[in-house]
């Protein structure tokens, strides 16, 4: 219900990913020296590919990626369902 491999989509973080992170003004690059700075180490491309969900997501990076926004981990899976459906319909 929430991905499908076969279309592209591997995980429902990236998207929200991406606009927190780009609400705080961090780039890709400092997102990714700042993961690395809590243990987590991901490239500038492995960033991109979580973001555009061409990449799942191991429940530990989502902890990381919300500690290094300040958020609460729910946020990043603050979607909308009809926002999932439409992610999903478009990819296939």
């Amino acid at each position: 219900m929430y991905y499908k491999d076969g279309c592209g989509v591997l995980n429902v973080v990236g998207p929200k990913l991406k606009s927190l992170r780009n609400d705080k003004n961090i780039s890709q690059a400092e997102f990714s020296k700042l993961c690395k700075e809590k243990g987590v180490k991901r490239s500038v491309a492995t960033i991109s590919k979580i973001e555009n969900q061409l990449r799942s997501v191991y429940d530990y990076e989502v902890q990381i990626f919300a500690d290094v926004l300040g958020i609460p981990i729910d946020e990043l899976y603050a979607l909308e369902q009809v926002e999932i459906e439409d992610e999903v319909q478009s990819a296939c």
